[in-house]
């Protein structure tokens, strides 16, 4: 009997360092970059930030700030933000994490620790820095999420219309994007509008995937459950396009199992 509890004890201890190693090195998969705070009103500021994810699907459950209180905004209801192998942003014009803080207290410039939690790679310390854009000099990118510009179309102009299907590819997916109307370029991209042009924006559960110039793209792989694809239609000075006050969107709900 004794020695079968030195047998169960010495199971338990390898087992739990497999989980503590397992997960330092699935948090060493995750490289945040990019990390910037911008300020929305006078006590509340947005967090937006790269993720190159080169472990397999993931979510993102939680963050924290000893600055002030942190949330996840997600305009997509989900469980966790999921974070796809490879490339994925939190934006303004999606996802990102919310800062409430004391009126004033946080310089331009100043570093503000983090902490991502995620539901496979564990906690994820980082630092992002506070750019005030007014301070800067530098516009924010705006999209249909965030609180940022349309581009609503004017008669006689060409009105986009678009369609998207998603369909597995591998172990990630592949996006198929019909357009009317419309004509994806990287030419003309942050510079002067016109009618009918531009690029699209790729979003997966509110996780904005990056900027489409084709109309095709692919995801990669995706934790278990059911995920909301959507693509929107931007003009080359990243205003979202509507079109009889709708805005040009399309999405389509795919199932990991």
């Amino acid at each position: 009997m004794k020695g079968l509890r030195i047998i169960v004890f010495v199971a338990l201890i390898c087992a739990a360092l497999w989980v503590v190693f397992s997960r330092q090195d699935s948090a060493a998969d995750m490289r945040i970059t990019q990390t910037v705070v911008r300020p929305l009103t006078a006590d509340t500021a947005a967090v937006v930030l790269s993720i190159d994810n080169g472990g397999g699907p993931d979510r993102l459950m939680d963050v924290a700030s000893p600055t002030g209180t942190a949330t996840l905004y997600n305009p997509v209801d989900a469980a966790g933000l999921p974070v796809p192998s490879g490339l994925s942003s939190l934006a303004l014009d999606g996802a990102h994490i919310q800062l409430a803080m004391p009126s004033g207290s946080v310089d331009d410039g100043a570093l503000i620790p983090l902490e991502l939690t995620f539901q496979n790679a564990g906690t994820v310390s980082l630092k992002a820095r506070m750019s005030d854009p007014a301070k800067a000099g530098a516009a924010t990118e705006v999209g249909l999420f965030g609180a940022g510009d349309i581009c609503i179309v004017g008669d006689g102009e060409p009105a986009p219309e678009i369609t998207i299907s998603v369909l597995p590819e591998g172990d990630g997916w592949a996006v198929r994007v019909s357009a009317v109307d419309f004509t994806f370029s990287k030419d003309l991209v942050g510079l002067y509008h016109v009618p009918g042009m531009g690029h699209g924006h790729l979003y997966v559960g509110g996780m904005r995937l990056g900027r489409l110039y084709t109309p095709q793209a692919r995801i990669g792989a995706l934790p278990k459950g059911s995920h909301e694809i959507r693509v929107t239609l931007n003009t080359n000075d990243h205003r979202a396009y509507v079109v009889d006050d709708v805005p040009v969107t399309a999405s389509a709900t795919i199932v990991v199992d």
